[in-house]
């Protein structure tokens, strides 16, 4: 457990944050759909999201590059809102009885590219069978 959220001050809050991908067309429904490995984060009273996501390009080690690309949402019952780096991300976390993870998070949407980290040998091995050939069986 890092010291950070071993030694919470009393308007610290520690936060699930997972990582999402939006699936749906225009018109219809989105579904979020998370990927990845979520994780715990401590925010402090007052940070702002340009605070929380220095720390979170840090904890992950994403380049700038990749995560300029990402949006950042608080969800609550499912449902996402997207932030801007000047939003103090503790005015969103403020209710203390939240029950389950699912109810309140903070969201990192980017593309799942936990595929394509994959060594190409485990890629193989999962596909084999889209790439074998037939059996031929002559009597």
């Amino acid at each position: 457990i890092p010291e950070e959220e071993k030694n919470l001050a009393s308007n610290d809050r520690l936060i699930h944050v997972y990582h999402f991908t939006q699936n749906g067309q225009q018109n219809q429904v989105q579904q979020v759909q998370n990927f990845g490995d979520p994780f715990f984060l401590v925010i402090h009273e007052g940070e702002t999201l340009a605070g929380v996501k220095v720390r979170i390009q840090k904890k992950l080690r994403v380049p700038d590059e990749e995560l300029s690309k990402w949006k950042f949402a608080f969800f609550s019952l499912g449902r996402p809102e997207y932030l801007e780096d000047s939003d103090i991300i503790t005015r969103r976390f403020q209710r203390r009885d939240v029950y389950g993870a699912w109810e309140q998070y903070l969201g990192l949407e980017h593309p799942d590219n936990t595929f394509l980290k994959r060594p190409y040998a485990s890629r193989q091995q999962q596909n084999r069978h889209a790439f074998e050939k037939p059996v031929k069986i002559y009597n």
